[in-house]
């Protein structure tokens, strides 16, 4: 093929110098036909209505192979049929609801290499876009750059995200919401994708962002949607609660229209690979989540390209027009349970300790994504992180100091001190294994008291380093109220004032006595 410049060459060497078409042929080493193309299609350009736009389009129009016409040689006969029948049974499972189990290029390309035939990939390619535009016709769609103003609605969707939590690879489920006008994003991590995190999620975008915008656009999950009425998609309970609280309106795509909400459709994948391409690996859920939050914060004011120039301005503005929040909205699911004999509540085969003065009986349990809480009589009795992995115990000791005080010799095997911080079982182990009725009077005086765990455990170290070994339980809480007292307050215990009489007399005392002991020795001393 020749190329551009082989063309203006011999247009060049025809129009200007005069050679002939044989002499071109054989200057440049190129077939006399093709420079006898080149020449008429020159030739031709001139005698148009422009000739001067004719011979520009010829002079940069690029040469290209004309392969409509083109006969397949390998794809031809019994492999032919065999991916035309692949491409039936695709159409079958279609029509069956099996679209997920369709056959892909690249799954028709070794079928044929395990049938012994010889092929490449891009061949069967090229065939499979071939049959395609034959049977099934399809045009270039164009779609409509849209407007949004500031504040009037936000996007929502799920995406899936693995790291590793102290080591274990774990799933969660990334909530995000972009702004329609600035391309503001948000971003949360939960264990599930389900009613609590959904509403979650959203409490905690509108607390973020100081508002709610007029519309939220969702897709058709199933913690939205509700069920399917013909052509009407009716709302969960959850998300009618959630825009009747923060009065927004909500809105739903259509079935595979991505552009739709085409703005959260890229922020899932954007957010995640920024937040998480490199850093995987974190001690805990909120150490992932203070990550993502730092990476929502960056995008958000990041101004390094055309598509992001006044992103900062934008978000401002759409932030000034949302809907003011006053309040936030109650995410949880309420049920009751009944006390049984470990003094625990048992929820999806994990137990829960409460107090053990509630045991038989039936206490308000509500369920958060993350947490639990416990309620007796309308008050708060307990609050566990929640457990996911099966048959787990989620153990506070000082839910049952009453029963070890009847039974201190418990405490060492106890389930309970082994769910206790390590610092609290290196003190009992040190301190307290021959004394087990005082370790837990101590734990129930800080408890009544108000003091944590960290402050036993600050008031041990602290009489540790004064040199004292031995300690007792009531050196720990003697100290945990010195600790707690204000820094002058120490001080004056520690070093008390004199005044300045009081000072004197102590001086002349000294004197007197340092000047008889003298006299005394000397006395001895003859």
């Amino acid at each position: 093929m020749i190329t551009m410049v082989d063309r203006q060459q011999i247009i060049h060497m025809y129009r200007t110098l005069g050679y002939s078409k044989r002499a071109i042929g054989r200057t440049l080493e190129i077939n006399r036909k093709t420079v006898a193309k080149v020449i008429s299609e020159y030739e031709a350009s001139l005698s148009s209505a422009d000739p001067e736009a004719s011979l520009e389009t010829l002079l940069t129009r690029k040469p290209a192979y004309d392969s409509s016409s083109r006969k397949r040689k390998v794809i031809t006969g019994a492999l032919q049929e065999l991916i035309d029948s692949c491409l039936k049974d695709n159409a079958r499972k279609r029509a069956n609801g099996l679209r997920k189990q369709c056959m892909v290029g690249t799954d028709i390309y070794d079928l044929a290499l395990s049938k012994g035939f010889k092929v490449s990939y891009s061949g069967v390619c090229k065939y499979i876009k071939e049959v395609k535009s034959k049977t099934l016709p399809s045009s270039k769609e164009a779609f409509i750059r849209g407007y949004h103003p500031p504040g009037e609605s936000c996007e929502f969707d799920w995406g899936e995200v693995k790291l590793y939590i102290r080591g274990k690879q774990q799933r969660f489920y990334m909530a995000v919401f972009t702004f329609s006008h600035s391309n503001g994003r948000y971003a949360w991590l939960f264990r599930h994708q389900n009613t609590l995190a959904f509403m979650e999620s959203h409490r905690n975008f509108f607390k973020e962002v100081g508002g709610a915008p007029s519309v939220m656009v969702y897709d058709n999950m199933r913690v939205a949607i509700k069920e399917f009425v013909g052509a009407e998609k009716k709302p969960t309970e959850a998300l009618l609660r959630l825009s009747n609280f923060y009065q927004c309106h909500y809105r739903f795509c259509n079935a595979r229209a991505g552009w739709e909400k085409g703005h959260v459709e890229r922020s899932v994948e954007y957010v995640r690979r920024k937040a998480f391409s490199v850093l995987l690996r974190f001690e805990s859920l909120e150490e992932a989540q203070d990550q993502l939050s730092t990476t929502c914060e960056r995008i958000n004011t990041e101004e390094g390209s055309s598509s992001t120039v006044g992103k900062k301005s934008k978000l401002e503005a759409e932030l000034a027009a949302l809907r003011a929040c006053h309040n936030e909205m109650g995410c949880f699911e309420l049920e009751t349970y009944k006390v049984d004999k470990w003094s625990t509540i048992c929820m999806k085969a994990s137990h829960y300790s409460v107090p053990d003065t509630l045991v038989g009986k039936l206490v308000d349990v509500k369920i958060y994504s993350e947490k639990l809480v416990m309620l007796y009589q309308n008050q708060k009795i307990a609050v566990h992180e929640r457990i996911y992995y099966p048959a787990g115990w989620s153990i506070k000791l000082e839910h049952y100091l009453n029963t070890l005080l009847r039974k201190p010799g418990a405490v060492h095997s106890s389930l309970a001190l082994q769910k206790m911080p390590e610092a609290i079982q290196q003190l009992f182990n040190k301190q307290f294994v021959d004394k087990p009725k005082d370790f837990v009077l101590l734990l129930q005086y800080a408890m009544e008291q108000g003091f944590t765990d960290l402050d036993i455990v600050t008031a041990y170290q602290d009489l540790k380093f004064r040199g004292i070994n031995q300690v007792s339980a009531d050196q720990i809480k003697t100290m945990m109220h010195a600790l707690k007292e204000p820094k002058d307050e120490v001080l004056n215990l520690l070093h008390p004032k004199v005044n300045k009489e009081q000072s004197a007399d102590i001086e002349d005392g000294s004197l007197q006595i340092l000047s008889t002991l003298s006299r005394m020795m000397d006395n001895y001393k003859h």
